[in-house]
């Protein structure tokens, strides 16, 4: 496996069999209770999927069989040497590099235009709610967390999503305001502006794709 092919999902398993060898279901456990499931899509079947490819590429392998009582035969697994340069490789790819995503809140924002002002105000006030509880339910186990010992290093990633909310809450509750407070809040009600459009090919040459086409 190319380092660059290592998923979201693999790269947290790998991370998990660094503390210790595991087995795929106490790793999904692991990963539920650490609350890793707002960061990856996080099923068994996806566990056990990623482990099965973890280990036909040699980065991970069988460290033995157990069984409990009446329960399933469980493989228990440990990170090769492979894995731990896999995973040291991957891991500052994910935090140095570019890796695009095209979330889906952009384009409602691209086409906002083409439904009612108050619509979209409705809408983004909903938005807005949502993402201040989660910010609310989010913010309240970081300082469970940090009271109860946890460094400030295991927890960067949960910082960062509260930054994003942060600021996300804070632009809505703008945003929200001049859709509801104006008589024709950001002249929604204008055509559009003519004026851009030969202003643009003046300034860029025709070549350049313009908004305007879609209008």
């Amino acid at each position: 496996m190319a380092t660059g092919d290592l998923s979201a999902v693999a790269v947290l398993l790998l991370a998990l069999l660094h503390e210790q060898p595991m087995h795929p279901y106490q790793l999904h456990q692991t990963l539920v209770q650490r609350g890793d499931a707002r960061l990856v899509r996080v099923n068994p079947g996806a566990v056990y999927h990623a482990v099965e490819r973890l280990e036909r590429d040699g980065l991970v392998e069988a460290l033995g069989v157990d069984r409990e009582g009446g329960r399933p035969e469980r493989t228990t697994y440990q990170v090769t040497p492979e894995g731990r340069a896999a995973f040291g490789t991957r891991l500052r790819s994910l935090l140095g590099d570019d890796h695009p995503t095209y979330p889906l809140f952009p384009v409602g924002l691209a086409e906002a235009n083409e439904l009612p002002a108050e619509v979209v105000a409705l809408e983004l006030r909903r938005r807005r709610d949502r993402v201040a509880a989660t910010l609310a339910q989010l913010q309240a186990r970081y300082d469970e967390a940090r009271a109860l010992g946890l460094p400030r290093r295991y927890m960067l990633d949960v910082e960062h999503e509260l930054a994003l909310a942060v600021a996300e809450v804070a632009w809505l509750d703008g945003l929200v305001t001049d859709l509801e407070d104006q008589a024709d809040p950001l002249d929604w009600t204008e055509p559009f502006p003519l004026a851009y459009v030969e202003a643009r090919k003046a300034a860029c040459g025709p070549r350049i794709p313009d908004r305007s086409v879609r209008s």
